[in-house]
């Protein structure tokens, strides 16, 4: 017999009370964050005017970072409003107004007030991700009028930056450090104009045919105007004086530097904000993830050397996949030659990612939201050490976590090369176990990561 169980009114009432006090505030709370989503959209798109008193017109500038400390310029990043181009002297004018006291730009705890954008052999800001002394900027301070005369005013705002200029072509350096530092800068500065700004590198412009200056045309125009020489630039002008409303500098950051990774944290946003440009610049839909999953195996061939830092056994991986999840479609992808929207494409239809470490891995971030990937670690032998990184001799180097860790919409399964049983040397008498090397990847460990992918994923 089944016998129905009637709450009593006080027990009915007892559970009604706190469901519908539950309701009421979860009401509350929806409106609540439905309010702050509308009044946070309404705020991002308020154009607040500058405070605009005097006529005259004289060069200023604003900053964020360290306004105190001299030898912090390499973090520092600055708007410079009113300044102009010399071409003749080939230097950047801030103009004081000659009847006006002197103005200190920094607020020295040591020295006291300095009055100039340049001390101690360095500059006021960095441009470059990797800066010495050599690679810092500053304008030079004029005591004179702004020039009326035989200039051309540019009204629309610029981005002063550096190209890392090394021989061996690395994406990821390209993409995170060189593209990405002048939209953190304009994001910074609150001063970021969608598509409106003009990127000028400074003195290492790349040639037109580099792979390079390739990337970086399939980079900026997701967020800026173009990019240019900036001798180049300027000297297309007929005039003696080039003149900027806005000019932007500093900011270039090592991004894949474990002893720099302090200085991405809370980065996380303008991060996925130039990622989500650059896939919607190359027609990927963002409002259509993948509904099935698919796992891409990256082959990597494309070295100065043997296949260095690729997998050793990428067939016997291939063949696990296929045999091991063989309701998931599997594909084995070699990026070199595919052109950059097509890889955009093939990645955000992704689900998981299996790829070796270094410049190969560098669009780790363009996958799906929700996606896994799995990046090959290294080992660190004593050729492979580097003084004052985290990772110490005997351990598994991670080695661009440092970036990878600050995309949250992804997750990151790092396979751990744990000692010389996981690796073997590309070529005679190499000794550097994070170059020189190829992965030999163990399957049931391999399983492990693909399981967490698969069981997580939704």
């Amino acid at each position: 017999m089944i016998r129905k169980l009637k709450p009593s009114p006080r027990q009915f009432y007892s559970k009604l009370v706190p469901a519908l006090l539950f309701a009421n505030l979860f009401t509350v709370y929806v409106a609540i964050s439905n309010g702050y989503v509308a009044e946070r959209r309404k705020i991002q798109s308020v154009e607040e005017p500058r405070i605009h008193i005097t006529s005259n017109v004289q060069s200023t500038f604003d900053c964020t970072g360290n306004m105190n400390y001299e030898h912090d310029w390499q973090y520092r990043t600055c708007s410079f409003r009113n300044i102009c181009y010399d071409k003749t002297k080939q230097l950047f004018h801030f103009y004081q107004h000659p009847n006006f006291s002197r103005k200190p730009i920094l607020f020295e705890p040591k020295h006291g007030h300095l009055y100039d954008f340049h001390f101690n052999d360095h500059g006021f800001v960095n441009l470059v991700a990797r800066a010495s002394r050599y690679e810092s900027w500053g304008p030079t301070i004029v005591n004179d009028l702004i020039p009326t005369v035989n200039v051309t005013k540019l009204m629309q705002p610029y981005v002063l930056f550096q190209h890392w200029h090394v021989k061996r072509f690395n994406p990821g350096h390209v993409i995170w450090e060189d593209i990405l530092a002048p939209f953190l800068t304009m994001v910074r500065l609150g001063e970021y104009k969608h598509k409106q700004a003009v990127l000028m590198e400074y003195k290492n412009f790349p040639s037109a045919n580099s792979k390079f200056r390739k990337l970086y045309n399939e980079l900026v125009p997701a967020y800026a105007a173009k990019v240019v020489s900036l001798d180049e630039y300027v000297n297309s002008f007929p005039t003696p004086f080039v003149c900027f409303k806005n000019l932007m500098a500093g900011g270039g950051t090592a991004m894949f530097s474990p002893d720099r990774e302090h200085f991405t944290h809370g980065k996380e946003r303008m991060l996925y904000d130039y990622r989500s440009a650059i896939l919607i610049h190359h027609s990927v839909d963002l409002g259509r993830p993948p509904k099935t999953h698919r796992i891409v195996l990256v082959n990597k061939t494309e070295t100065n050397r043997e296949s260095t830092r690729g997998i050793k056994n990428l067939l016997e991986v291939e063949r696990f996949l296929r045999q091991t999840y063989p309701q998931v479609k599997t594909d084995i992808i070699n990026w070199k030659g595919m052109p950059f929207r097509n890889q955009m494409h093939e990645l955000y239809s992704t689900t998981v990612l299996i790829t070796p470490c270094g410049g190969v891995s560098s669009t780790v971030p363009f996958l799906p939201k929700g996606a896994h990937a799995i990046i090959m670690d290294y080992y660190v032998n004593k050729a492979a050490y580097i003084p004052g990184e985290m990772w110490k001799v005997g351990e598994s180097g991670s080695m661009d976590s440092a970036l990878w860790n600050y995309f949250p919409h992804i997750r990151k399964l790092y396979y751990q090369v744990r000692g010389q049983d996981d690796f073997k040397f590309a070529f005679p008498n190499a000794t550097n176990a994070r170059y020189d090397i190829q992965i030999i990847v163990k399957m049931h460990r391999l399983k492990e990561l693909i399981d967490t992918a698969i069981q997580n994923s939704g």
